[in-house]
């Protein structure tokens, strides 16, 4: 039970990642708030299982690009349970296009999701964490954001831009016993890979030594162990769960 007794938001959690990290989390023991923006049917069915299972927590529904919406969900949290213990800044969107082609609302659409979104739930909830004495953020980012991906000019830079963010609070809140790590996965088998034509899958997998999509639960493992004190002395990070990709 390494998260006994604390408290986790975690956007993006009715999908995906993000709904394995609840799940994991949940079992080791976090009380788990999820945030999503649409999938009012999936939140409602994860909140019934979590109720059936007497497991504390809930859900939340609003933008994470909206900074009123941000604050409102930060407060309500500490009113609620009284803490802030983890941030996994998963919400995620893309809007594939090459970098010539790519219109300034795929542009903008992405960047305020993926940057402005990550920036808003951190820039709440680490006052908090600062007021209790300590708290880990877990970004999650990809390879695109390491490598640079084709048709992803958008996506890759907000994701590039996260890593950087990622570095700068790790040493701006270190002192405050803040850690701020990120994760970057690899080719991930969840909605968001689906549409992925075969022939690019295929040319993807064969420049990853381990020859497969990674799942979903592989990534929440590594962010739990991000977010627990295993990780203490673990921050300003980019941990890569690709499989070993080779760009």
């Amino acid at each position: 039970m390494a998260l006994r007794n604390q408290v986790a938001v975690i956007t993006g959690a009715t999908r995906g990642i993000g709904r394995a990290v609840g799940e994991r989390f949940a079992a080791a023991g976090a009380t788990v708030v999820g945030v999503y923006a649409r999938s009012g049917e999936i939140a409602a069915r994860l909140q019934a299982e979590m109720a059936a299972q007497s497991l504390p927590g809930g859900f939340y529904q609003g933008s994470v690009d909206d900074p009123d919406f941000v604050g409102e969900l930060m407060r309500r949290v500490m009113a609620e349970y009284g803490r802030i213990d983890v941030l996994v800044n998963n919400a995620g969107a893309t809007r594939d296009n090459l970098a010539m082609r790519m219109s300034v609302e795929e542009w903008d659409a992405v960047l305020r999701t993926n940057l402005q979104g990550t920036l808003l739930c951190a820039a709440e909830a680490i006052p908090y964490m600062k007021r209790q004495g300590g708290g880990s953020v877990i970004n999650v980012v990809s390879v695109s954001g390491l490598y640079g991906r084709e048709a992803q000019a958008n996506y890759s830079a907000a994701k590039g831009a996260v890593i950087g963010l990622t570095k700068l609070l790790a040493r701006r809140y270190a002192e405050e016993g803040i850690r701020v790590n990120a994760v970057a996965p690899g080719m991930i088998a969840t909605e968001m890979t689906e549409p992925v034509p075969p022939g690019k899958m295929e040319n993807f997998l064969h420049h990853t030594h381990l020859k497969r999509q990674g799942t979903a639960q592989e990534v929440a493992e590594g962010i739990l162990g991000l977010a627990s004190g295993a990780s203490g002395y673990l921050s300003g990070q980019v941990l890569k769960l690709d499989g070993g990709f080779l760009r």
